[in-house]
């Protein structure tokens, strides 16, 4: 006798409300997963933050600076402390100006960063402004500042080189004069142009007062008498 055939088993049918709640699971695991890694990436950029704001920001600064030269070749470096800081120009003669100077810099602080400076690029012109804040009380002797500043130029064998004579402190204003050496700062000045004689440097000469905000950092008309005078220099000839 012929048996009967097996009858196929049909395929479940999934209910409307089934797919959609599937669908909706589906959604919440996706957007969970995007959550945990917005957060994530959220942890880590709020850490390196933290990191970054615990270095020390003359630390931060100098990196900043050696980054802008490798990224920009500026054809103008201007090495200095907070007064080259404050005004340096943005572009001199026509071209830009990378602006490397940092508050409380002395000489010391210059010698260390220019090998790494002469490695990341060759400018046209160095612009050199430094030494009110090697005058302070418990300064160096002249002749070991000068050598300092000789050695400093040499790192630029190829290019242009600009020296700024120290501001004068202003006597109308009793807040730096203590602490500075106004004595220390003439000697500088004539020290700084003895070696522009030796390297063929242009000289910027110090004016006879220079307006103020506190004594010793250029007002708005200070900075704009500072950069008329850098320029008349620089850019001479």
């Amino acid at each position: 006798m012929t048996q009967p055939c097996a009858r196929t088993a049909a395929a479940p049918v999934v209910a409307p409300a089934s797919r959609e709640a599937d669908t909706r699971s589906a959604d919440r695991a996706r957007w969970r997963l995007w959550l945990m890694r917005a957060l994530a990436v959220g942890g880590i950029v709020g850490l390196c933050l933290v990191l970054w704001n615990r270095i020390p920001l003359h630390t931060r600064m100098i990196w900043k600076s050696y980054r802008v030269a490798l990224m920009t070749g500026a054809p103008v470096l201007a090495l200095g402390d907070s007064i080259t800081f404050q005004a340096a120009p943005s572009h001199l003669c026509g071209t830009k100006v990378l602006n490397s100077g940092i508050p409380g810099d002395r000489i010391d602080d210059l010698l260390a960063r220019a090998p790494m400076f002469s490695r990341l690029a060759t400018p046209r012109q160095v612009v050199v402004a430094i030494g009110v804040n090697d005058a302070r009380t418990g300064h160096m002797d002249i002749g070991t500042w000068a050598a300092k500043y000789r050695t400093l130029l040499g790192y630029f064998p190829k290019s242009e080189l600009v020296l700024v004579e120290v501001n004068p402190v202003d006597l109308g204003n009793p807040h730096y004069l203590p602490v500075h050496d106004r004595d220390f700062i003439a000697s500088q000045n004539a020290a700084i142009r003895v070696l522009a004689g030796e390297t063929g440097a242009r000289v910027v000469t110090a004016p006879a007062a220079s307006p103020t905000m506190d004594g010793l950092h250029p007002d708005k008309t200070g900075v704009v008498l500072w950069q008329q005078r850098l320029a008349a220099v620089a850019c001479a000839g």
